[in-house]
């Protein structure tokens, strides 16, 4: 069996990023990876200018503490000041901005507090960027941070990658919409709206293949019709070792590579990864909480990686959990967690059950805590690793 991190850089490895770009103007480029280095259109800011509310003054002699105020900056000069706004220009003739709080007006001066170096609250031109600088790097993901720094510094237009189409088959005789009436032993299929979601979510476009009953020759025919239209393609159930899980059974009968079919993770231990040709395959659990679990751990880092993002790792800040956490060695556990925040720091009680077949308890969870193969039981006040749901 499989390891966690084993299978995620199995994922990483063979997993390529999808070729071609498109150019678009800014206001399409949010969540987009750049296809390429951004560079500034400008010097940022790109005049000096004042980082405070207060008077632009010019020195007679390094002591001075009144001057005069004038109303044109034609007539500033030594001995002499101007009222000046946070973010306005800077006069030529100016030596140093005196903040209002240390003024006192007098007429038609102002006497300064205390003594005032040159270029005192002084903002240069080009302090933040210089034009030509990289502000958005190849296979980087524009956040609205980096958006906003973009028009910040004059881009309006640029080459992102292309988004990646990732095909979604459901199965399951079992199985049916809201909407549908619910017969005896049925679900309603919560993992169509977990997978588009996430797969929107992660940078990838999804396109929903339909929901296919546990016919081994519909499936395999929905899953090559997928394959020669997609990037990628994900199916829901039929992975385990059940009398109608025919998902490793049909990848076989297409020759595709089978990289793992079972991992160490709980929930969510049958998933199966596999490539079709040059394109990624991934089977997920039935079970709506294994398969978000997986989709957290496996999927995010795959898509991304076909996304062309750079950064695919896996990271984790810690929790600290307020109760005892139960695990057992041999597996990962990624158990289900409440969160709050105490002097800075996470702290996690469990969200419930922690059951396969329970999915309440993910919906209502803030994320998961890690509990790598080697480890049991934990005390309360223990720090573990942890995933925070982003969606």
């Amino acid at each position: 069996m499989i390891r966690v991190n084993e299978a995620i850089e199995i994922i990483k490895d063979n997993t390529r990023p999808v070729d071609g770009w498109e150019e678009v103007f800014l206001d399409g480029a949010l969540d987009r990876v750049s296809y390429e280095d951004v560079f500034s259109q400008i010097d940022v800011p790109s005049f000096s200018r004042s980082a405070m509310d207060g008077y632009a003054v010019v020195f007679s002699s390094k002591n001075d503490k009144r001057f005069r105020i004038v109303d044109d900056e034609g007539l500033l000069k030594e001995g002499c000041c101007i009222r000046i706004n946070t973010g306005f220009p800077i006069p030529e003739q100016a030596d140093a901005i005196a903040e209002v709080e240390i003024v006192k007006k007098d007429g038609g001066f102002i006497e300064l507090t205390r003594d005032i170096e040159r270029q005192r609250n002084f903002t240069f031109s080009g302090v933040e960027l210089k034009r030509g600088d990289v502000v958005v790097a190849r296979g980087e993901r524009i956040s609205v941070r980096k958006w906003g720094l973009l028009a910040y510094s004059g881009v309006y237009r640029l080459k992102v990658r292309r988004r990646p189409n990732v095909g979604i088959i459901t199965t399951g005789d079992e199985v049916v919409f809201a909407g549908d009436r619910l017969k005896r032993g049925g679900v309603y299929n919560a993992n169509y709206y977990i997978l588009y979601g996430l797969t929107r979510k992660w940078l990838c476009n999804p396109i929903y293949f339909g929901h296919v009953k546990d016919d081994p020759e519909k499936l395999r025919e929905a899953i090559a019709y997928a394959i020669n239209r997609c990037d990628a393609v994900l199916t829901t159930g039929g992975v385990s070792k059940g009398s109608r899980d025919f998902i490793k059974s049909i990848l076989k009968d297409m020759d595709a590579k089978v990289f793992f079919d079972k991992t160490t993770i709980k929930p969510g231990k049958p998933a199966v990864f596999a490539t079709v040709g040059d394109k990624p395959f991934f089977g997920l659990p039935g079970w709506p909480a294994a398969l978000y679990t997986t989709a957290y751990v496996y999927l995010k880092p795959m898509l991304f990686r076909l996304a062309g993002l750079d950064s695919v790792g896996v990271g984790y800040p810690y929790c600290v959990m307020d109760e005892p956490t139960h695990s057992r060695a041999g597996k990962c556990y990624f158990n289900r967690v409440r969160l709050s925040v105490v002097d800075g720091e996470y702290h996690g009680v469990s969200a419930g059950s922690q059951k396969t077949d329970n999915f309440y308890s993910i919906a209502v969870a803030d994320g998961l805590v890690r509990i790598d193969e080697e480890e049991e039981d934990k005390e309360e006040g223990v720090r573990l690793p942890l995933i925070v749901f982003d969606d």
